[in-house]
């Protein structure tokens, strides 16, 4: 199977630099420690990884301490690796830190692609997941040789594993749809509506206190997995001080549910009637 060269979607990816990297970076200026060249560091890094994956390590173990390469390539505690041919879908530059003796870099990236078991054979019923995974690094500057930034930390996971909690987005089913409406079996033809419900499992761990929250949003299409979190968010926070009284909460997410909500389609039009000249004789 042919995969694609990972520096192509690395370099079309879109890359975003937080405000406080961006601000510390503005301060300094041009340089190793500069916006565009950490932002090459940062392309640089997570390139050499998908080529590493694509079954090249050549520029990885190269700027990478030989823990950390094979970390990046056998998450911990998995049964799986990524399966040659991810495609990276974005990049962020999330943390910046000059104070110490080696400045730090945190980059995280998004890519779809898919798992594959890690050892010869996968047992009978292993099923690899594909979709949306994540990962991080930390590069530290050292100032000399071939490759200034190295990499000294980092890992890759599901998205639902970097995240903490998982998200499905789904269309309600006629049942649901009745059982919400309380709309008898017979009810017209349902359609896809501009709806969203969100439902989030959540957990605020100090006070051992769980719960759900629920939420409706009105949207043209649907709100990204970030939007609907955002949304969701402050849900769970008015649940939580609901249950709990003000206080300086930390609830955390188990998991949310998108819904696309059904409702009735509109009736039919009426065929126009059209007038004609023809006389019957």
């Amino acid at each position: 199977m042919t995969v694609p060269e990972p520096e192509a979607s690395v370099e079309a990816a879109p890359l975003e630099i937080r405000p406080g990297p961006a601000a510390a970076f503005t301060e300094i200026g041009d340089g190793w420690l500069g916006a565009d060249l950490a932002g090459q560091a940062a392309r640089l890094a997570v390139a050499a990884w998908a080529r590493a994956v694509n079954g090249d390590d050549t520029t990885l173990t190269a700027i990478a301490e030989p823990v950390m390469a094979h970390y990046l390539l056998n998450p911990v505690r998995q049964d799986w690796v990524v399966a040659p041919g991810p495609v990276v879908t974005g990049l962020e530059i999330w943390s910046f830190d000059a104070s110490g003796d080696m400045p730090e870099l945190d980059v995280s990236w998004q890519f779809t692609g898919r798992q594959r078991h890690a050892g010869p054979a996968a047992p009978p019923g292993w099923t690899g997941y594909s979709g949306e995974f994540a990962g991080m690094v930390t590069l530290s500057f050292t100032g000399s040789g071939p490759w200034p930034w190295r990499v000294t930390r980092g890992h890759v996971d599901t998205l639902d594993g970097h995240l903490g909690y998982t998200f499905t987005s789904r269309d309600e089913t006629a049942a649901e749809y009745r059982a919400r409406t309380g709309s008898g079996p017979r009810a017209g033809a349902l359609v896809p509506s501009d709806t969203y419900q969100l439902v989030a499992g959540f957990a605020e761990h100090d006070e051992r206190f769980g719960g759900r929250a629920t939420a409706e949003v009105l949207s043209d299409t649907p709100p990204t997995r970030q939007e609907a979190q955002q949304l969701a968010w402050s849900a769970v926070e008015a649940q939580t001080e609901r249950a709990l009284g003000p206080g300086d909460w930390q609830p955390s997410l188990n998991w949310l549910d998108m819904v696309r909500l059904l409702e009735e389609a509109p009736p039919a039009e009426p065929a126009p009637v059209t007038a004609t000249d023809e006389v019957i004789r």
